[in-house]
């Protein structure tokens, strides 16, 4: 699968509110890394009542729950609703 993210693109998100939000399979997501002191943004694989696994569109060089394992719901930021668009502008 082609990644639908690149490093650099813009993204909106609505925040995650434990118990409002509704997490679903495929949902992009924004979480504090398990180990690691970084943010990182991954696809939903699974979904069960506390933890999320997520993996990356590009599962070759993916830093995901095949490494990390699954993600407590606590460690949720916020919901991938969209991402910026820039157009290609023709040189003159």
């Amino acid at each position: 699968m082609s990644p639908y993210l690149k490093e650099g693109d813009i993204v909106f998100f609505k925040k995650y509110k434990k118990n409002k939000s509704i997490l679903k399979n495929r949902q992009i997501v924004i979480f504090k890394h398990p180990v690691k002191n970084k943010n990182l943004i991954k696809r939903i694989n699974s979904v069960n009542q506390n933890n999320i696994e997520v993996v990356g569109d590009n599962i070759e060089f993916s830093e995901d729950s095949n490494k990390f394992g699954l993600i407590n719901n606590e460690r949720i930021i916020g919901i991938v609703t969209s991402k910026l668009i820039f157009p290609k502008l023709k040189n003159f």
